[in-house]
């Protein structure tokens, strides 16, 4: 057999494939993993060690992960795990010159959430992720500024002004994103459920550029293909909201967000959108890897742990996205950049 010419047809045939528009994923989405199964997955440490235990295909797997800085276990060596019985299996390590067989057990909560983990005579104590409430079915929450403090910081971040360097650039003309049909507008800052607590916008209305709000429209029948819409959580913030984001921020928490007076935010532009995925049939959003602005390893776009699922759909999404001009970013898994190349004026129009 010709193997030098069967694997150029198969390249050529991938190509084709993507240039088509196209994509793997047409070949079936992963079942979901069961609820229980989904409560003892994530974040294990002890004996100076971390795993993570994922669902990949049905069955459990164990990630060991060999540096702190591998923040994604990306370069993790994956171990499958073999069920005995409810919450026992049992893991086979072989190589070229010896083979291992060590039992692994989980503990639970009274909830059912894992807590711990035991891999022969080691015990792995869970860390629950997003500080103790993403994985446990509630949203991260900053400490809370009360009506009073509000007020001030929103006086103080409509007094200041942007700096002119910023302006430089293309400005966009601003569309509302509701006129992108199946698009589900769900603001996260234009109300109280969003990690601040409070809502950073005057409405729960979200604009974006107009070029940005074409190439959106494209990903959204594109999506529409695997049953699936675009939920929009965020686009457009004027400067002075991402002034007024920084301001309610604690002095250890500043770097989740861009400094406003340094760089700005892509967001101030237009061109950025924070977006997840909805059923079209049921119109319910889907489970994702991650809640937004979830500050864990769960928000990187390479995170290896979670379900196929979940892993599914992220790569389904960001594939969308950047196959109509957008760019995803590592740190969060739901933002992406309209033409990022370009130099966009930022703006700080209140709509």
């Amino acid at each position: 057999m010709d193997y030098k010419n069967l694997l150029a047809g198969l390249a050529a045939g991938l190509l084709c494939y993507a240039q088509a528009g196209l994509s793997l994923a047409w070949a079936g989405v992963p079942a979901d993993a069961p609820k229980d199964v989904k409560h003892i997955l994530g974040f294990y440490y002890g004996n100076g060690e971390n795993i993570l235990i994922r669902e990949n295909g049905g069955r459990l797997e164990l990630l060991y992960r060999f540096t702190n800085q591998d923040k994604a276990f990306g370069g993790s060596n994956i171990y499958p795990l073999a069920k005995e019985h409810f919450d026992s299996y049992t893991l086979n390590e072989s190589g070229p010159l010896t083979s291992s067989e060590s039992s692994v057990r989980f503990e639970r909560d009274q909830d059912g959430y894992g807590i711990a983990c035991r891999v022969g005579g080691h015990v792995y104590t869970r860390a629950f992720m997003g500080r103790g409430t993403g994985e446990r079915g509630k949203l991260f929450r900053l400490p809370a500024h009360s009506a009073a403090e509000w007020a001030a910081l929103r006086e103080q971040a409509r007094a200041a002004a942007m700096p002119a360097f910023l302006a430089e650039g293309e400005a966009v003309e601003l569309v509302d994103a509701s006129s992108i049909a199946g698009v589900l507008v769900d603001s996260r800052y234009g109300r109280e459920d969003n990690c601040f607590g409070a809502p950073l916008y005057n409405s729960q209305k979200l604009y974006l550029g107009r070029e940005a709000a074409t190439a959106l429209d494209k990903v959204q029948k594109h999506l529409a293909a695997f049953g699936y819409g675009l939920v929009l959580w965020d686009a457009y913030r004027p400067w002075s909201v991402s002034k007024l984001a920084n301001l309610a921020l604690p002095a250890d928490k500043k770097g989740m967000l861009e400094d406003p007076e340094k760089k700005g935010s892509a967001h101030n532009t237009g061109n950025a959108v924070d977006v997840s995925l909805y059923d079209l049939a049921t119109g319910e959003q889907l489970e994702m890897i991650s809640e937004f602005d979830e500050p864990s390893f769960r928000q990187f776009a390479s995170y290896a742990g979670g379900t196929s699922r979940q892993r599914y759909l992220r790569g389904l999404l960001r594939e969308s996205m950047e196959l109509y001009g957008f760019k995803g970013i590592e740190m969060e898994w739901w933002h992406f950049d309209y033409k990022p190349s370009t130099k966009w004026a930022h703006l700080n129009v209140n709509m």
